[in-house]
């Protein structure tokens, strides 16, 4: 398995290609950096709720959220 600092890494090139082919030039470092960034902050945003709610449904918090929202 690659270290973090590899897979970081890797992520920021495939992301350097990738605008590349959007943009039709060699995209800045900052540029690379910001997308980099964004892309985490999703990454973690996206799961993270993902993997909460599924730990609600299994606990059975869900449906007690759900109820408390409906009520209102």
């Amino acid at each position: 398995m690659a270290l973090p600092e590899q897979k970081k890494k890797l992520l920021k090139a495939k992301i350097a290609v990738a605008l590349h082919d959007e943009l039709g030039r060699v995209p800045k470092e900052e540029e690379i950096n910001q997308v980099f960034l964004l892309t985490r902050v999703m990454y973690k945003a996206v799961l993270g709720l993902h993997f909460k709610r599924q730990e609600q449904k299994k606990t059975g918090q869900l449906a007690e959220t759900w109820s408390q929202i409906v009520s209102c």
